[in-house]
């Protein structure tokens, strides 16, 4: 049996980005960068009003001004002010030549075609040209993954077609005899619903990886071996169930008649003690203990990694975490493995987490409003710092 850093090092260990691909600015939302983006010109490209007011010149200390001109964000000045003049201008409007400062309209006062300061205040209220990149800077680099904000940077540099790592394709199946689909009709007696295929469905969605197959097996070592078959266009494999050493636990077997080398079986880990992590030339597989709440945790500690090293994010043994203060009123009780316990992490102040109720792992309810995972190796009471996985 392995610790969760032994494990996290052997997935990465076997993992390697892809070739980039070029995708439409719309699809690029989750993806990593695979290439840095330079701004094609100066931003802002002319000098700009901050406010709505009266461009002058900063040099300029004469008692009142006279409007010469109007504009309006959008249009381009076609006049140089001389001294003793100035222009109405509006905010994100180009500054005219020989304009370096903005007076705010709430300073001024306005007397037909004339404009008197009340006061000369030190702040120039203009954006000056290219303060926020010249042309050539580098404003994204290599390994983003792109977010809301990052996009909108994209559009602003013109990157309509943005270089980005292939997203991981993976497949998942369900094994068991027990499970049926989620329907609003009753269970029949000795059935349960199927909620660890909504639940990684999910879980790769928020990983931007395509899940490019989904099926359930049953407790059938054939039909499994014929999905692995059907799967080899996956890079990465999810089995649910099958982990342990039961009679119906044949995950680890199947995967080696197809020709998978496994490289660990069992972490020290809780839940998710019979994790297998097996690999066959560039395709690998993770056949995960069945529980919804040890697919939940074996995902975001480890299986997790393999999908954002795929895509081009750097590796790392340890998990990333930070420290929140413990709330609620019970005392988490570690125990011989590394446990990751499901919280609710709210800011208080200080972090601070909530353990939520959790009876075993296979209590799906005890994962609502989860949004970190504690984890805990020793007794930690109510008030002691505890590390947290955000999720």
């Amino acid at each position: 049996m392995i610790t969760l850093t032994e494990a996290r090092r052997t997935i990465a260990e076997k993992f390697r980005p892809r070739a980039a691909e070029t995708v439409p600015l719309a699809e690029a939302l989750g993806r990593v960068l695979a290439a840095e983006i330079k701004a094609d010109a100066a931003y802002p490209a002319a000098d700009r009003s901050m406010m709505d007011g009266y461009a002058i010149s900063a040099e300029d200390h004469s008692e009142r001004f006279k409007v010469v001109g109007e504009i309006a964000a959008g249009s381009v000045p076609d006049f140089t002010l001389q001294r003793g003049e100035c222009a109405r201008i509006f905010t994100g409007a180009e500054l005219p030549a020989g304009a370096s400062q903005v007076i705010m309209q709430e300073e001024t006062e306005r007397e037909g075609e004339w404009m008197r300061p009340r006061q000369r205040p030190r702040q120039l209220f203009v954006r000056k040209r290219g303060v926020e990149a010249e042309t050539g800077t580098v404003v994204l680099a290599p390994g983003t993954r792109l977010g809301p904000a990052d996009l909108a940077i994209l559009a602003q540099v013109g990157a309509v077609h943005v270089p980005v790592v292939p997203a991981a394709r993976v497949s998942h199946i369900a094994t068991g005899d027990e499970l049926i689909p989620p329907t609003g009709q009753p269970v029949p007696r000795g059935k349960i619903r199927d909620t660890n295929s909504a639940l990684l469905a999910g879980l790769l969605a928020q990983t931007a990886s395509h899940l490019i197959l989904q099926s359930r097996c049953g407790d059938d070592p054939a039909r499994l071996a014929h999905w692995i078959a059907e799967s080899h266009e996956a890079d990465v494999l999810l089995i649910s169930g099958g982990a342990s050493v039961g009679d119906y636990d044949f995950g680890a077997r199947v995967l080696t008649e197809a020709g998978f080398t496994i490289h660990f079986d069992k972490i020290n880990l809780r839940p998710g003690k019979p994790l297998i992590f097996a690999t066959r030339g560039a395709q690998a597989a993770f056949v995960i203990p069945g529980n919804p709440v040890s697919h939940f945790v074996c995902f975001h500690v480890a299986i997790r990694q393999a999908l954002e090293v795929l895509q081009g994010l750097p590796p790392s043994a340890e998990l990333n975490l930070v420290y929140a203060e413990l709330g609620g009123t019970e005392t988490l009780r570690g125990d011989l493995r590394e446990t990751y316990w499901p919280a609710q992490l709210t800011v208080q102040g200080c972090l601070v987490a909530v353990p939520r109720r959790w009876s075993s792992s296979g209590d799906t309810f005890s994962l609502a409003g989860t949004n970190a995972l504690l984890q805990v190796k020793t007794d930690t009471a109510p008030g002691q710092m505890v590390p947290a996985l955000l999720l």
